[in-house]
Parts: C-alpha cells; sequence; structure tokens
C-alpha cells in the first residue's frame, strides 16, 4: 500500500465535511453495503476498523506471520495517517458514526477465511500441509482454535469506540430486542445496527443520515470466493459449540437478546460437525 501525499490530504479534507460519516466497526459485520451507499449519495465518509494499527495484528496471535504481509515503512505511515485522523475526528465540533454487530460466531468465521492466506505461511514450513488435503483441514482448525484473538471481537467497543470518542456501550441503559441502538455524548452521535437487521433500515438510517430516500444497496461482494471448497468443509465438520460461550459474554448478552442468542446457536446446532450435547 502506498501513501501518496495528495491522496491523503484529500482524504484529510473529507473528515471536515459538516455531512462526513464514519463507519467504524469490527470486520465482517456488514458495513460494506452501508459504505458503497454512502459513496453512491456522494457522503464523504471514512471506513475503519481500528485506529492503532492494521486490524490484523490486534486480530491474531500469530503475528510473526502477520507481519510478513506489510511492509515495516508502508505500516509505520499507515499508523502515523490513523493517528493524525483520529485527532482530526476526535477535534470536530460533531461526528456521526455508523457501526455494526453481528452473530460473533458468523464474523469470527468469516474473517478467518477472509484472512485465510495468513494461516498458509506455516505451509512453507510444512508442505505436507498443502499436499494433502486432510491435513490443511487440520492445520486450519488448529490456527482457528489458537491463533484468533477472540477478545479482540469481545471488547471492540471498549477498546474503540468507547477509548476513541466516549461512547460507553455496555454501561448503556438499552432495549436489546430493538434492530438498532442510537448513543451520543456532546460531540458525537452513534448509531449501532444489528446486521441481521440491516437491510430492513432504510428510513431509520435515512433519518440519523438526515438524508431524503436512503436506500440501501447490496456491496455485490463476490460469492465465489477462491476458499469456498475449504469453507464449506471447515464450516460442515467444525464443531462450533466451542464458541457458544461467547453468547454469555457481557457484549453480546448486552446487544442481543435471549432469543437471538438462542436463534445464533440453534444456526449452528444444525451443522454437522456440532455437537448436540
Amino acid at each position: 500500500m502506498k501513501y501518496s501525499l495528495n491522496r491523503q490530504f484529500e482524504k484529510n479534507k473529507e473528515l471536515k465535511s459538516d455531512n462526513f460519516v464514519l463507519v467504524y466497526q469490527m470486520g465482517k459485520v456488514g458495513s460494506s453495503s452501508i459504505e458503497h451507499t454512502l459513496s453512491d449519495y456522494n457522503i464523504p465518509s471514512y471506513h475503519i476498523h481500528t485506529f492503532d494499527d492494521h486490524e490484523e495484528f490486534q486480530m491474531y496471535h500469530n503475528r510473526q506471520d502477520v507481519k510478513k504481509f506489510f511492509d515495516f515503512k508502508n505500516r509505520t505511515m499507515y499508523r502515523v495517517i490513523l493517528s493524525h485522523r483520529k485527532r482530526l475526528l476526535q477535534n470536530r465540533n460533531h461526528l456521526k458514526i455508523v457501526t455494526l454487530v453481528r452473530d460473533p460466531i458468523a464474523t469470527v468465521l468469516s474473517r478467518f477465511f477472509q484472512d485465510l492466506h495468513i494461516q498458509f505461511i506455516e505451509g512453507k514450513k510444512n508442505d505436507a500441509i498443502h499436499r494433502d488435503m486432510e491435513r490443511t483441514y487440520q492445520h486450519l482448525e488448529f490456527c482457528f482454535d489458537h491463533y484468533i484473538n477472540l477478545n479482540y471481537f469481545a471488547n471492540w467497543f471498549d477498546n474503540e469506540l468507547n477509548k476513541n470518542f466516549g461512547i460507553d456501550v455496555i454501561k448503556s441503559d438499552i432495549n436489546n430486542n430493538e434492530p438498532f441502538y442510537l448513543f451520543k455524548n456532546k460531540k458525537t452521535e452513534v448509531m449501532l445496527i444489528k446486521c441481521e437487521h440491516l437491510n430492513k433500515l432504510d428510513s431509520d438510517i435515512a433519518k440519523f443520515l438526515n438524508v431524503d430516500g436512503f436506500i440501501l444497496k447490496n456491496s455485490n461482494e463476490a460469492k465465489n470466493k477462491w476458499y469456498s471448497n475449504i469453507y464449506s468443509h471447515f464450516k460442515d465438520t467444525y464443531d462450533f459449540s466451542k464458541l457458544f460461550y461467547m453468547y454469555d459474554l457481557p457484549l453480546y448478552q448486552h446487544l442481543y437478546s435471549e432469543k437471538e442468542r438462542a436463534q445464533f446457536k440453534n444456526k449452528w446446532l444444525k451443522t454437522p460437525g456440532t455437537s448436540k450435547k
């Protein structure tokens, strides 16, 4: 990734626009549709997962493998840019933020496969991983169980939204049956959307953004990923009950109703490899 000074300067100017919107959330929670629709409506926005670094460095324990995909010089410059943009946004008199949350198991699974290339670094050290499909699946299951930092997902709202903009989602009094939540302090307004309800909230998003006739457009992300066969096999064989404890974590208990969390569990219980005990 190269950082043109002119391009960075233009983006920084956008951050100061009156109608600017920050799309700010952990990865793989359905934000692409919002980002693309804002662009269609000529609403300046910035889509970011964290203001500290590339998200992968916080998300995975095998950081030495992650490092192989990021040039040190570019990474350093990126962190400087993030720090500067964070200050610009914190110094605004008023800021609107759209953020999302999603079934945590679906979030973790989608993100792991988006970053699958990171886990294949091990294949360069052990060629058997690539030569035998069963070894490949075993390797990926090991990586899924040991290399993902699940605390990153559970603590994202505290470590990002609360720390940087003073919005404490966990301590807010909400009705967790709602499809979205609104939070605000003196300088910041936040709309937190449950990804599962995103396509039904056009009028609510329009009201929050103060945009007439806002209609969310699907991002048209490709469904036929290069890893689709591996993904299907993994989803059919992995025991997702190992992650059911995430539904009892404070964040997900707070944002999702008991009924919604039960529905999530039941969905994963239908996968062939998940323990029914």
